[in-house]
Order: structure tokens, then C-alpha cells, then sequence
């Protein structure tokens, strides 16, 4: 089963499969997101892929806490591929993540070469450092370079710190 609704900039696709759902977000949590119409499904596994997340506004930080009690009702809640701005929610929203598991997030990175990148982290393979709240040691992938984490690290990874329940559970 799959499903696309949209909310001015926002578009939900909501894909079923077994025993599993998985939620894509793109565009800007704003005003316009109405959180009582996004299907609610119950599922052993809920995954929220939030790559595409690309702004948040009070409004639609509102609607999207709301959201987030009703799915970790409904099943495990995974957040994968969380945007910059997504991960800046839950730091300075903690309920943004609810009972949820991180998997993977986005973090700034700057080459001196190339400029500003986003680069992907995995909550499990860079556990050690994510957990010291330090920033993982990445090379460009164009010219090999080491990257230069563009963030201030403990606070960055603040969303993950209190417990070791939000970081993947799969260690």
C-alpha cells in the first residue's frame, strides 16, 4: 500500500509493506502540516525517513509532536536519514523524537577544498564518538581531505545524550 498526501511545501509518502510502514517527508513543517490527517497505521516497525525535511516553524512543530504520541503508540518509531533541521528539533524540542530510536542523522562537515557538506552518520558505526560527544572523523569523499566538523559537538549531539535509549538500539 502506499499513500502521498501533501501540505502546502510538505509531501508525506507513506509506504506499507508486512509488518512494516515507512513514512518519507519532504519540504517545510510549517502552518500548513495538519497532523490529523496523516494516516495513522499500526505497524510492528514505523520508519521516519527525514532527509527531506528542510524547515520547521512553531506551528508545525506543534502538529509534528503531536504526531509522534500518536505513532509510538502504534509501533517501534525509527528515525533515519534525520535532516539538519529535523535534528535541530529534537534538540531543542526533545518530544520531537518521543519514545523513538535514532538510526542515522545528518551533520555539518566543512572541506577546505570543496565547502560545506552534509554528511551522513550512523548512529551505530559511530557510536564511540557520538557518545563522547565528539564529532566522528570523515574525509571528503572527492578529494580524501579530512573534514572539519562545522557544529559545536556537545551540543549538536545533545538530542542523543541523555540516555542511551535514543541512540539505536542495535549495538
Amino acid at each position: 500500500m502506499s499513500n502521498k498526501i501533501t501540505f502546502g511545501s510538505l509531501t508525506i509518502e507513506i509506504e506499507q509493506s508486512g509488518n512494516g510502514v515507512l513514512y518519507t517527508f519532504k519540504g517545510d513543517v510549517d502552518d500548513t502540516f495538519r497532523q490529523q490527517d496523516v494516516p495513522r497505521i499500526q505497524a510492528n516497525s514505523i520508519i521516519m525517513d527525514l532527509e527531506g525535511i528542510t524547515n520547521f516553524n512553531s506551528c508545525g512543530v506543534r502538529e509534528w509532536v503531536f504526531l509522534i504520541k500518536d505513532l509510538e503508540k502504534l509501533g517501534q518509531l525509527t528515525f533515519r536519514k534525520c535532516s539538519i533541521p529535523m535534528v535541530d528539533q529534537f534538540n531543542m524540542v526533545p518530544e520531537s523524537i518521543g519514545t523513538g530510536t535514532v538510526e542515522s542523522f545528518f551533520a555539518p562537515y566543512v572541506c577546505e577544498d570543496h565547502g560545506d557538506m552534509e554528511v551522513l552518520l550512523d548512529v551505530k558505526a559511530d557510536k564511540a564518538s557520538i557518545t563522547a560527544q565528539s564529532a566522528p572523523e570523515k574525509a571528503c569523499q572527492k578529494c580524501q581531505q579530512s573534514l572539519i566538523f562545522d557544529a559545536m559537538a556537545d551540543s549538536y549531539f545533545l538530542f542523543l545524550s541523555p540516555t542511551e535509549s535514543k541512540v539505536s538500539k542495535a549495538s
